[in-house]
């Protein structure tokens, strides 16, 4: 029962990324580390946002913005390199408030984008390209939510919604990957917890086509309140999970 909960959650949180850019990563960790080990729960989350990323890139191939690949992907999978291995001595506890200080940010961040009008903002420095590859690689790498930093740098380059999610999902899928397969090697999670999600497969590419469908159809309003009642809710039980209790 607790697998068809996981696979379920885990479909309807890729529509939902879909339809709310950079939401999966914000929202996807913390709901396994609601279900199991938070160090188990990131390296799951990595291989999910592989396989989620795989799809996105394949079904957004054509609004790819190469360019900005080749200018964010090298630095970007040395952040993610530097994450993951971060990540192998954290305690359990202290890893699971980590993924709830981050929650907690994002429903901030999230509250105050939608008091604003308008996505993206002033052009940045160039050299806010090398931050915005190494810092956001080093997020994903730590099994976070790197996407949304990285989004806002290709925002600001007036990129469409689609170009973005098309670019972000290929860069993403490469630090993750990365991250995936150092996590393998230092015991981090194992392969055959692994492989139960290449079940959710088939979900992921129904979810994702379905997302790409009503993403300029749909109310971006309504679907902001959505992840943020996700998110709230996350947190609630997060916090219950702190405190060891059961519900």
């Amino acid at each position: 029962m607790e697998k068809i909960f996981i696979f379920i959650a885990l479909a309807v949180l890729t529509f939902v990324n879909i339809i709310v850019p950079h939401s999966g990563s914000a929202t996807v960790s913390p709901l396994l580390a609601l279900i199991t080990d938070p160090h188990n729960a990131l390296g799951l989350a990595s291989f999910y946002f592989v396989l989620s990323g795989i799809v996105r890139v394949f079904i957004f191939r054509k609004h790819i913005q190469w360019k900005y690949i080749k200018g964010l992907l090298p630095i970007s999978l040395f952040g993610a390199v530097f994450g993951a291995l971060s990540l192998v001595k954290i305690n359990p506890n202290i890893l699971l408030a980590i993924i709830l200080v981050f929650l907690v940010y994002f429903v901030y961040k999230k509250i105050r984008e939608m008091a604003r009008k308008e996505i993206g903002g002033k052009k940045p420095h160039k050299l806010a390209l090398g931050f915005v590859g190494i810092f956001s690689g080093f997020l994903q790498g730590f099994g976070l939510a790197g996407s949304d930093l990285r989004n806002g740098y290709l925002y600001s380059e007036k990129l469409t919604l689609t170009e973005v999610h098309g670019t972000t999902a290929f860069i993403g899928t490469a630090n993750f990957l990365i991250a995936t397969i150092i996590r393998l090697y230092t015991n981090q999670v194992r392969l055959v917890d692994l492989t139960i999600l290449l079940y959710l497969l088939p979900f992921i590419v129904i979810a994702t086509y379905i997302g790409k469908k009503v993403l300029l159809k749909i109310n971006k309003r309504h679907a902001d309140y959505l992840i943020l009642v996700i998110m709230v809710a996350m947190i609630i039980l997060l916090v219950l999970k702190m405190f060891g209790i059961k519900i």
